[in-house]
């Protein structure tokens, strides 16, 4: 789930975050799992807000213009500009020199265009990827933008990305307010709903709709509400900018709002063309099997008779819970709005989303289960914004077939019970005050038991006592239980700290870059096969099954699963690469230790094909330079590593030791762990902390020499177990300053050889201070030839 900060902040008026890194930890102390964060400020650095004062035709282009811009300093800058609509007076978005344009990704510098100097580039909308409009330039609100404020200001952008974890039990985790609730807990605040207030017309809703609901098993709650006289169009600045910072494309105002409000409270919802719609009347029921539905991406889905519709008189108009169908979606020629909010039974969107293969926002948050009761709050506040931004008139009342509402939950719990389980000494007034927090009601006693009603949005979650007991420990804070009566971890310092989290994103980034697919696995395995790794797993007392009795040592007997899975299914010579970061778990007799690992790993057919290469399978090479490419991106510097060829095994160190190594996994291993993987596998597992640790603190410049270059071609006859490395570390140190480029271009074998080897090199000599002679390189060249010859009997080919 991503979720705004900024938006969040909007439910809990009042409340102080003093710094990120605060709010990260009570984000963590609510047990809130947090993947990334993003700072969408950073992303707009040397984007303002500037205004046009003059424009001018170019003198040398006829499509060009050149603008005198005021960004709020001293002077105002000189920008060439091609959009048509630039025009004097306009408040503008303008990227300043040293600025990185979000579309295409390069920086704006200094330059001479077509012979006019230009300080900046004045910006559309497609540039900052806002939208796909690139017919000209964003011309800004005036009322809002202010001459020299940062851009992303203007935008709401000054504004944090979180994504986080969500389990299957915490659907109410799925909104902007869900999230706010638990982070209102942190700091003693609840929730503030925002105020709705409907205009309604005279004429009835129920005189336009009726609502029929044929299977009540998969459809509990369907209201629907009209509103006339909409005006579809594009959706003011503040919606687009709410949509855009979780990662949404605006698409229209209707469309818009129904997004907003799912991001807001958790609810799905559908709004379809009211005029569309046969005979007046919603008929909610399964499917035919086999019958055919075109749905809003264009793609003709076959039904199943458990596939839960929404149909009209005549025909199907939408998978419910999941998506729309192209027959009743809203168009710019739509006038009527029929909006459906309705509550679906989760494992009946889920089953019907699995079997179809069709996931969407909606179908996410149904089969998580959502709050029956707020389908009234999100269907209103729904009509409120359709009726403000469209100007739309909304119906009297609605239609809301509702016949068998859930009985509330209450659950009982003893304080001497949650004490025990804790090891706290918590009284139940203190109990009774941690619930409350997140908004679970004490009812009193009943029979010696403090008696609770368990909110609707956390139906599908808190059942029994140990749920309630589990939400105590929550909103205690699992840092503030006893230490003598809790397990002891070991946690790396740096796990959760912003720099680290920024870290660990640029690394999936890289290699998702480079064509590797990230998979997550159990962390959950077999005792049994983990004693092949380890002699203390850490064990589970009561596991789920025999199959998942301890908890994992390390990430690669995961993703040597997943390997085999692929290879049963798409075959044996499958190319895969693979990549996983998460936690590993060990037991050393004393206390729990947990450390953050990254695993890479490669097997199958090599993965990039070409007219003059030979089909072939991966090696260990291939992913030694994948690391080692990693590594210089990253700016790691870890201590040079010798190759243990008779282990296929290489270890790296970094200023503290012992890092990771990347090794090819041995056939014993794999028949013991009954892995049947036909192709060999080579891995790569890492400390993540220490990697972090082992990063460069700035990248350091070295200029190119003025001086032309001098290349010399050497060929050497050594013994074939002779390795390059060896030969490179010979001619690197013999080669001194002078030395600026080595390149391995040839290598010669032939029964003329014997038991040798031809290796041929290209050499780079240049200086910074002049043109090099070949009287200066020619004694250089004899050093490293005598040395090669001295240190590994190297003999120079003529």
């Amino acid at each position: 789930m991503k979720f705004s900060l900024n938006w969040v902040k909007e439910y809990l008026p009042g409340v102080e975050i003093v710094s990120i890194k605060e709010l990260n930890e009570k984000m963590i102390s609510a047990g809130l799992d947090i993947e990334s964060v993003e700072s969408e400020g950073d992303k707009l650095k040397n984007f303002v807000v500037g205004k046009v004062v003059e424009r001018e035709k170019h003198p040398d282009a006829d499509k060009l213009s050149v603008c005198k811009v005021d960004v709020g300093e001293a002077e105002l800058l000189n920008i060439v500009c091609g959009a048509p609509n630039v025009a004097a007076g306009q408040l503008v978005c303008v990227a300043k020199i040293g600025a990185i344009v979000p579309n295409g990704e390069f920086e704006i510098k200094k330059s001479k265009i077509r012979g006019a100097l230009s300080e900046g580039m004045i910006c559309s909308a497609k540039e900052l990827n806002l939208s796909d409009d690139h017919s000209g330039i964003m011309v800004l609100d005036e009322t809002k933008a202010k001459i020299g404020q940062s851009f992303a200001e203007y935008l709401g952008a000054d504004d944090y990305r979180y994504e986080i974890g969500v389990t299957p039990n915490r659907g109410d985790l799925l909104s902007h307010i869900g999230i706010a609730r638990d982070i209102g807990a942190e700091y003693n605040k609840h929730v503030q709903l925002p105020k709705v207030e409907l205009k309604e017309e005279t004429e009835k809703a129920e005189d336009y709709i009726s609502v029929e609901i044929e299977n009540k098993d998969f459809c509990k709650r369907f209201r629907a509400r009209i509103i006339k006289d909409v005006q579809i169009k594009e959706s003011p600045e503040w919606l687009k900018n709410k949509l855009i910072a979780i990662g949404l494309r605006p698409r229209n105002n209707i469309v818009d709002i129904t997004n907003y409000v799912m991001m807001e409270t958790g609810q799905p919802m559908h709004a379809f063309d009211y005029d569309k719609i046969n005979g007046k009347k919603i008929i909610v029921r399964t499917a035919n099997e086999g019958d055919k539905f075109t749905t809003l991406d264009s793609k003709e889905r076959v039904l199943n008779s458990k596939s839960l519709m929404i149909c009209d008189a005549e025909r199907y108009l939408s998978i419910a819970g999941i998506m729309g169908g192209e027959n009743s979606e809203i168009t710019e020629s739509t006038k009527t709005v029929l909006l459906e909010t309705a509550y679906f039974d989760s494992v009946a969107i889920r089953l019907n989303a699995k079997k179809l293969g069709l996931a969407s926002d909606a179908s996410h948050r149904f089969e998580r289960g959502t709050d029956v009761n707020m389908v009234e709050y999100a269907s209103d506040r729904a009509c409120a914004l359709i009726a403000e931004l469209s100007g739309g008139k909304i119906l009297k009342g609605f239609v809301d077939n509702y016949s068998e509402p859930f009985a509330p939950i209450e659950v009982s719990l003893r304080a001497d019970k949650t004490n025990s389980v804790l090891g706290t000494n918590l009284s139940e007034s203190e109990i009774i005050n941690l619930l409350e927090k997140i908004d679970i009601k004490s009812l009193g006693n009943k029979e010696g038991k403090m008696l609770f009603q368990i909110p609707e949005f956390r139906r599908n979650d808190i059942t029994k006592e140990i749920d309630l007991i589990e939400e105590v420990a929550r909103v205690y804070g699992y840092h503030n239980v006893p230490q003598e009566n809790s397990f002891r971890f070991s946690v790396s310092e740096s796990s959760y700290n912003l720099p680290y989290l920024e870290f660990l994103g640029k690394v999936k980034d890289y290699f998702y870059g480079r064509g590797f697919n990230e998979i997550l696995t159990s962390s959950q395995q077999e005792n049994s096969k983990l004693k092949n790794f380890s002699e203390l797993p850490v064990k589970i007392a009561n596991p789920i099954s025999s199959e998942m009795d301890a908890m994992r040592v390390n990430l690669y007997f995961g993703m040597l699963a997943v390997m085999k899975n692929n290879q049963n299914h798409l075959g044996k010579d499958v190319s895969l690469k693979l990549y996983e970061s998460g936690k590993v778990f060990f037991d050393n007799g004393k206390n729990y230790k947990e450390e953050e690992k990254l695993c890479i790993g490669i097997c199958g057919r090599f993965d990039l094909h070409s007219f003059d290469t030979k089909e072939r399978d991966f090696d260990i090479f291939d992913l030694k330079g994948e690391i080692e490419m990693f590594f210089s991106s990253m700016g790691i510097q870890l201590k040079p590593a010798k190759y243990e060829e008779d282990k296929m095994k290489i270890n790296y160190e970094g200023m503290n030791g012992y890092v990771g190594s990347l090794f090819k996994v041995g056939n014993d291993l794999l028949k013991s762990l009954d892995m049947g993987i036909e192709k060999p596998v080579y891995i790569a597992e890492f400390n993540l902390a220490s990697l972090y640790k082992s990063q460069k603190k700035a990248s350091g410049y070295k200029p190119i020499s003025k001086f032309p270059a001098v290349k010399r071609d050497l060929a050497f006859v050594v013994e074939k177990n002779v390795v390059f490395k060896d030969i490179k570390d010979v001619i690197t140190k013999s080669g001194g300053k002078l030395l600026t480029g080595l390149e391995l271009f040839d290598i010669y074998e032939d029964k003329k050889l014997g038991n040798n080897k031809s290796l041929a090199f290209s050499l780079e000599f240049s200086s910074f201070e002049k043109t090099l002679t070949d009287d200066e390189i020619n004694p250089v060249i004899n050093k490293i030839v005598k040395n090669l010859e001295k240190d590994l009997k190297a003999v120079l080919r003529s």
